[in-house]
Parts: C-alpha cells; structure tokens; sequence
C-alpha cells in the first residue's frame, strides 16, 4: 500500500483517470487511425475503463492499479479481440507501470514490468495487424522509460530520506555526547573547586581555633561562637566531600590534596609549552589579588587555549595576556600555522571549547574563540563578583 494522500492529490489522480477514460472512450467512438481497431463496442469500453479508472488510486494501490490494469488487457487478449489505441491503452499502462515503480516500498513492484510485456506480446493472438516487430518494441520502449524513471525517483527520494534520518542520528548522538562532555568538565571543575572551597573554609576553621585559644576564660559567649564556627566549618568540608562524591566519574576518584593551580602557576605551565615547540609570551600583573576559583579557572583556559594552539598550528608564536584592573581577563593569541594550513578546524571536537566556557560561565563571564587572521583568539571575561553562580 502506497502513503496517505493530501487532497490535491487526490484531486489531480482522479482528474487524471477520468481525463484517461474520457480519451480512450473519444478513441473508441470517434473513427481515427491512431491504433488498432476490433471486438464489439461494449468489450472496448470495459477494457478501456478497467485501464484508466482504476488510476484515481495508483498511489494508494500503486502494484494492485497496475495489476487490473495489464491483468484486464491480458485476459481480453487471450480470449477476442479488442481495440488498442495509444491514449487509451499505451499511456494509462505507462502511468501504471511509473506509479509502481515509483510509489511502491515492497519488490512487488519488480513484477510490474513482466506483466508489461506479456500484455503486448499476447495482444496481436486475436489481433493479427499489431504483429509487426515495431509494434511491440515501441510500446515496450515507453514501458521501460516509465518504469526506470519512476524507479529512479523512488531511489533518489529513499536515499534523500535515508540521508536525512542518518543526519538527525548524527545530531542526537553529537548532542548526548556534548551533555557528556559538559557532565564530564563540570565533574573535573567540581572536584577542583572542592579544594579550593575545602581550603578556604579550612582556614577559617582553623583560624576560629586559634582566636578561640586566645580568648579570655570570662568570654564565654564569643568562646561559644567560635566553637559554632569551627562546627560549621567541619560540617561543610564533609559535606563538600560527600556531594563531590556524587559526581566522580569513577570508583578511583581521591581528593587530590595538592593545591589548585592558579595564575602564579602560569609561567611553569608556559615554560612547558615552550619545552613542546610553542614560542610563548606570558604578560602578568606584577599583583594580582583574585581568588582562588578564578584564577583555576584563567589557569584551565590558558592550558587549553595554549594545547588547541600547538595541535592545530603547530610551532607557532602565541601571546598571553592577564588583566586585572578593572577585571579579570585573559586574552590568549596565536600568529597561526608557520606552513599555511587550513586553521579552520581550530575549534576541532569543540570539547576544549565546552570546558572553557563552562568555566567562565560559573562566574557568570563571557568567552570568545574565533579566527582573528591567519591565526586564533581566545578571550575570556570575568565581572567581579566572590564566588562561582
């Protein structure tokens, strides 16, 4: 069974089967030279409205419309003779044999064209004036241009379709995998910020203590105070570790214990991309006072932006630089690829491109990572503010 159809196409194949019964019956009735004549009046008209009605359905039926079609003309020859005329016979079986081969989504289709050829090759049994050769290759000719071009389109609008199906697939699996990607940065920026959090609110815990220890037995209430605070502290470092835990990616995840990298770490970070071919320049405040989230955060950028520089340009000349008056910036630039190759690619997998600005996007900042020339820009933003959004 073929698809659903819309109104106007109904309305267009109805029209066209009537207008085909309509011109086989003026071929029948009118005397003409345009075919061969023969058989009683009431058998031509039957056959011939066997041949066109039944195409107001081609496209809901299209092998059971080609079916009566060549079946009814098949039979008819088979047993007297009967008229056939070019509108009337050759053109509706030309529109059979194209809407089989184009409607139709099973291999029924493929017996479409045999019946074709048995319908011609047993007509001239009761017509011996049609057994001339030319007389069966023509119309066999205009079979065979109908079927391939109605094949044809079917196989061009199946692979359209195909091709569109595989293109929404792509697009599904490219944005579950970016959701893993953005999983995955936010768990490695969760479990980075744990030290800097657990830090800072270690300090204050032991900070409490100490003031605690210095307090004057009769200051009873700041004691108390105090005591609430370093409760307070201790309770969220467990928290802290018990919510991290929640998103390790795996069964070995451990604090890591080491104190998160920031921008007094950039010149180590900068000296190794030296080491890997990258001719670097790093432009740093002399003081800098950021804190700890942040500057993890330029540090991560930098880190990435310098790595996606020396794979996609290679030995190139990238320049760093870090503002923090009025606020926290950080704009990292490369000359581009010494050898002329394509930078267009610079953004590769765009996972890189996905952790910066997860980063920068926790401070509520903005990023940029575009071609500037023949080469690359990174610019991230941070608006002043005490901690991640």
């Amino acid at each position: 069974m073929g698809i659903p159809l819309s109104r106007r196409q109904w309305v267009f194949d109805v029209g066209l089967a009537l207008l085909a019964a309509a011109a086989s019956v003026e071929q029948l009735v009118v005397p003409n030279n345009d075919g061969y004549f023969g058989g009683p009046m009431w058998l031509n008209v039957t056959v011939a409205m066997l041949r066109t009605l039944p195409l107001a359905v081609r496209r809901v039926w299209p092998v059971e419309v080609a079916v009566v079609v060549f079946g009814a003309d098949i039979l008819a020859s088979l047993v007297v003779p009967h008229t056939s005329t070019f509108w009337g016979t050759v053109l509706p079986m030309a529109v059979a044999v194209y809407t089989a081969a184009r409607w139709s989504r099973t291999r029924w289709s493929l017996l479409v064209p045999p019946l074709a050829a048995i319908a011609f090759l047993v007509y001239p049994l009761h017509m011996p004036t049609f057994g001339r050769w030319d007389d069966i290759i023509f119309p066999l000719i205009v079979m065979w241009a109908a079927f391939s071009a109605g094949y044809a389109i079917n196989r061009l609008l199946q692979q359209r379709h195909d091709l569109k199906e595989a293109l929404r697939q792509l697009a599904e699996q490219r944005e579950a995998h970016s959701r893993h990607i953005v999983l995955e940065e936010r768990t490695r920026i969760a479990r980075e910020m744990h030290d800097v959090l657990a830090h800072g609110v270690t300090v204050m815990v032991v900070q409490a203590g100490a003031a605690r220890m210095e307090l004057d037995e009769t200051a009873t209430a700041a004691r108390e105070s105090l005591l609430a605070v370093e409760a307070a502290g201790r309770q969220v470092i467990g928290e802290l570790r018990r919510t991290l835990s929640l998103l390790r990616l795996g069964d070995d995840f451990r604090p890591s214990g080491e104190p998160s990298p920031g921008l007094a770490d950039l010149p180590d970070l900068v000296a190794s991309m030296r080491t890997a071919g990258l001719t670097v320049d790093l432009q740093l405040p002399e003081r800098a006072e950021v804190d700890p989230g942040r500057e993890l955060a330029v540090y991560r950028v930098v880190q990435e932006a310098l790595t996606n520089s020396l794979r996609h340009a290679g030995r190139t000349h990238v320049t760093v630089r870090v503002r923090v008056d009025p606020h926290l910036e950080v704009e990292i630039s490369d000359s581009g690829p010494r050898h002329g190759r394509d930078r267009r690619s610079a953004l590769g997998s765009g996972h890189g491109l996905i952790g910066m600005k997860e980063r920068v996007m926790m401070y509520g900042g903005r990023l940029l990572a575009e071609p500037r020339g023949p080469g690359f820009v990174v610019h991230a933003a941070f608006p002043p503010g005490e901690g991640p959004r």
